[in-house]
């Protein structure tokens, strides 16, 4: 069954990005070699939920190149974002429910990744839809930045596997205990 997968990387100070939306605290990480490799992580993937922020920021740094090509996209706005017709996405702004529900059945049986950014996993993550964390703690403090969690009440996660890189980064998944 699909399950919605927050797979992020954060500060030890709990941070995915800088307050300017800047990443070069990870860009100049390396991880170490027993690190899972993302594209194991990837061929789990059948669809994706992405803010409308994360958006704009992929196609602004990566050249127009749509990274997420064989999977289908659902991008969070209430704007209307200027998609390419070569991305196989779609903007919505519909309930975290209904969004679920229709990534859910876009996977075709495999995990839909929630992109991010922040606040778009606690969209989902609020509403009870999120069911994985995959966070990958890197050994930088920012101080303050954009939140890897900001949610809007207390969220209850229990480990599942933790593992100690030897880069000194630690990959921690945990499943979020439902409250229904």
């Amino acid at each position: 069954m699909s399950k919605l997968v927050y797979y992020v990387a954060a500060t030890m100070d709990g941070y995915i990005a800088t307050e300017n939306h800047e990443l070069g605290w990870l860009e100049t990480f390396t991880l170490s070699d027993d690190a899972t490799p993302y594209e194991k992580f990837y061929q789990s993937i059948g669809a994706a939920i992405i803010g409308a922020g994360t958006y704009e920021w992929i196609m602004k740094n990566t050249s127009g190149h749509w990274p997420y090509q064989n999977i289908p996209s659902f991008i969070l706005s209430s704007r209307n974002l200027s998609i390419p017709a070569e991305i196989n996405a779609v903007v919505t702004h519909d309930s975290a429910n209904q969004i679920a529900v229709k990534a859910k059945a876009a996977a075709k049986g495999k995990d839909v990744w929630v992109i991010g950014g922040g606040k778009t996993a606690a969209f989902f993550a609020d509403a009870g839809e999120l069911q994985q964390l995959f966070i990958t703690t890197v050994p930088v403090f920012l101080g303050s930045g954009i939140r890897v969690l900001p949610v809007s009440h207390s969220i209850q996660a229990i480990p599942n596997k933790q593992q100690l890189l030897s880069s000194g980064a630690i990959e921690t998944i945990m499943d979020i205990k439902s409250t229904a």
